[in-house]
This record gives structure tokens, C-alpha cells and sequence, in this order.
């Protein structure tokens, strides 16, 4: 995988092991992370951070839009 970064934008919410982040192409990201804003689950947000599979991205930084 890349390492280059992404910056994605869409809905955060929480799955049964992990949070997932769904893009407005419906295009579903699983988003690890070690610590972020919990207020920010089920609302539009920004996750930075690094690919680490194909539909998978360790986030540094997880912000309102």
C-alpha cells in the first residue's frame, strides 16, 4: 500500500470493531485511530492520515468539516 496521504471527507460512524468512515460516493473506509473527539461519531467530518489496505486508513487527525 501507498504511503502517500489522504485527506477524505464523509459521515463517521461506529461498527461493530472499528469506526468507519462513509464518503458521499458511499465508498466505506475503516478508520484506526488511537484517540480522537468521540463527539465527532455520526456527524460529516475530515480524516487525515495514511491508506494501509485498500478500504483502510490510520488516521493522525479527525476534524469537523
Amino acid at each position: 500500500m501507498s504511503s502517500r496521504r489522504k485527506r477524505l471527507l464523509g459521515r463517521l460512524t461506529r461498527g461493530a470493531r472499528s469506526f468507519l468512515l462513509t464518503t458521499a460516493g458511499e465508498h466505506i473506509w475503516i478508520v484506526d485511530t488511537l484517540d480522537f473527539d468521540q463527539s465527532l461519531v455520526g456527524k460529516n467530518v475530515i480524516v487525515d492520515g495514511v491508506p494501509t489496505a485498500k478500504d483502510r486508513i490510520q488516521a493522525d487527525w479527525i476534524g469537523h468539516i
